[in-house]
């Protein structure tokens, strides 16, 4: 076909669209036929929320956000050196959590747990301590976290048993640098208010072991060993009770008799010038006993009430007058204990004057028969002692007289 030919394209039926309602058919623009397709309207994304969606997210909003904000809080009890309080928390572990309550941890102190923190939990802290602890007097330094004496022990995995001695008490307040003391008990046997005793204790002297059993010690009671003694495991303790008893008494005072030589008298003419009175005194007295026996008694002073008066007697010294008849006897003499020149005779009257002479020196001396005597074969006369010193010695025991009446 050349280019100048004419091409006249047969016209297309018009369309034709059936009403139902009327079965009519009506024609179809062809404008509309050649028109593109167009997409369905969709809504914006942006398009404007009903009034009633955004007052439901306004009401969300508002309820939701605290719970949002402590999702990650945990309530934790903190013990920090025995005081105890509860927190909220966003801490991880104990370390960070003390750290935020300012407490600082040092190397040796005590944290517990170790692990990580859950709602609920409990933190412990403990300050570290360094002590010297004295173990039957053996001191070493240790480190420990207890917040009693008793605590301590325990973080040191020692158990004291209710007799041993620990020092200061185990319910006190441990403290850095504190020196604590335990020993241990020991057995002994004490024998007191006459029964023997066993008793357990760790006492550092035989003194506080004994208190620490219960025995009271008085301040004059005798103890063996000493009370400064160390106890050892089996040793013998002997409690005396010694008792000092402190009297008061009235004590007469006794007369002494008291003899006057009176050259005015007759010898063995004997004359009382006082008759004597006793006297009176108070006296102290103490007195000691051990376990009830008594062991000594002393006078602690004496307090004249009234004095003593002596009797006096005179005793006549002059020599009595002889007058003989020319009898005499010979034979021995001897003596005796008598004041006064006077004698005794078997026979002779009581009263009678005679004349005795030494027949060895010629010595003599006149005496009064006032006694009886001598019953000795070969005595004859018993002369007062002073009345033989005259015409002999006393030590010659027996002198060879005369004796003349």
């Amino acid at each position: 076909m050349s280019s100048g030919s004419l091409v006249i394209a047969p016209s297309r039926p018009t369309p034709f669209v059936r009403h139902a309602e009327s079965a009519r058919v009506v024609p179809i623009p062809v404008s509309l036929l050649n028109a593109p397709a167009q997409p369905s309207p969709r809504p914006s994304k942006f398009a404007p929320a009903p009034k009633w969606l955004a007052r439901l997210l306004v009401v969300v909003l508002a309820l939701g956000a605290p719970a949002v904000a402590f999702a990650g809080q945990k309530s934790i009890t903190v013990d920090v050196d025995g005081r105890v309080r509860t927190v909220h928390t966003y801490a991880n572990d104990a370390r960070s959590l003390l750290r935020r309550l300012g407490v600082n941890v040092r190397g040796n102190d005590l944290v517990q747990p170790g692990s990580s923190l859950r709602p609920g939990m409990r933190v412990t802290f403990r300050r570290a301590k360094p002590i010297t602890l004295l173990i039957d007097g053996r001191p070493t330094t240790v480190v420990t976290h207890g917040l009693t004496v008793a605590d301590g022990l325990r973080d040191l995995g020692l158990k004291p048993d209710p007799k041993d001695y620990v020092f200061p008490a185990p319910v006190s307040a441990l403290s850095n640098g504190m020196s604590v003391s335990v020993r241990n008990a020991i057995h002994t046997k004490v024998r007191v208010d006459g029964n023997l005793r066993d008793v357990v204790s760790a006492g550092a002297t035989v003194s506080e072991l004994l208190t620490q059993a219960g025995i009271t010690v008085g301040p004059y009671d005798y103890i063996a060993p000493s009370p400064k003694a160390k106890p050892v495991d089996g040793m013998w303790i002997r409690v005396i009770r010694v008792e000092r008893v402190v009297s008061e008494k009235r004590v007469a005072i006794p007369f002494d008799n008291v003899t006057v030589r009176d050259s005015h008298l007759a010898s063995g003419t004997r004359r009382v010038v006082h008759s004597g009175s006793e006297g009176l005194e108070l006296r102290k007295t103490l007195t000691v006993y051990q376990d009830g026996r008594l062991v000594s008694s002393e006078v602690l002073s004496v307090k004249t009430l009234r004095h003593a008066h002596n009797r006096v007697v005179k005793v006549g010294t002059r020599e009595p007058r002889f007058v003989g008849t020319g009898q005499t006897q010979e034979g021995l003499a001897s003596w005796y204990r008598a004041d006064g020149l006077v004698a005794a005779h078997p026979s002779l009257p009581i009263g009678k004057v005679v004349h005795v002479t030494d027949l060895n020196t010629g010595r003599s001396v006149n005496v009064r028969i006032a006694d009886r005597g001598p019953y000795v074969e070969g005595r004859i006369i018993d002369l007062s002692d002073e009345a033989f010193g005259r015409i002999a010695s006393l030590g010659d025991g027996t002198v060879r007289v005369r004796v003349s009446w």
